[in-house]
């Protein structure tokens, strides 16, 4: 089955789809109007140029599934290194957050205090100068 589409800008075919060598020689003849006859050696070309195209099409495949395996390995294994070292790592933050926060909060009941004993010897002292 021939399809004879064509790019608007270019003015070539776009999808040619030729699969036998008859169909090669009508797609020759209605294209260019040349007729060729079906012992002509260009037709050994056609052949030769399916052929290599079939084997590259399999090479390609073979690239496509070792490829995906590779990537597929490599994001696994990040993947799942990855999420432990940063589970670990939030962790290990979370901790020394809490750490920190209670350090501040020791420290804050401690300067409440302090404040607290400055506050009432204010007092003690401003009582002491109005007594006198």
């Amino acid at each position: 089955m021939m399809d004879h589409s064509t790019n608007q800008d270019t003015e070539t075919p776009d999808d040619v789809s030729v699969t036998s060598l008859d169909e090669l020689r009508a797609y020759l003849h209605s294209e260019h109007g040349v007729s060729v006859g079906q012992d002509d050696p260009i037709l050994l070309q056609f052949t030769m140029n399916r052929l290599f195209l079939a084997e590259y099409d399999q090479l390609l495949d073979r690239h496509n599934t070792a490829i995906t395996s590779v990537i597929g390995k490599a994001v696994k294994g990040l993947t799942e290194e990855a999420i432990s070292e940063n589970l670990k790592e939030q962790v290990r933050l979370a901790d020394r957050t809490q750490q920190e926060f209670e350090r501040q909060y020791k420290r804050a009941k401690l300067l409440s205090v302090v404040n607290l004993i400055c506050f009432a010897t204010c007092l003690l002292v401003f009582a002491f100068l109005i007594a006198q």
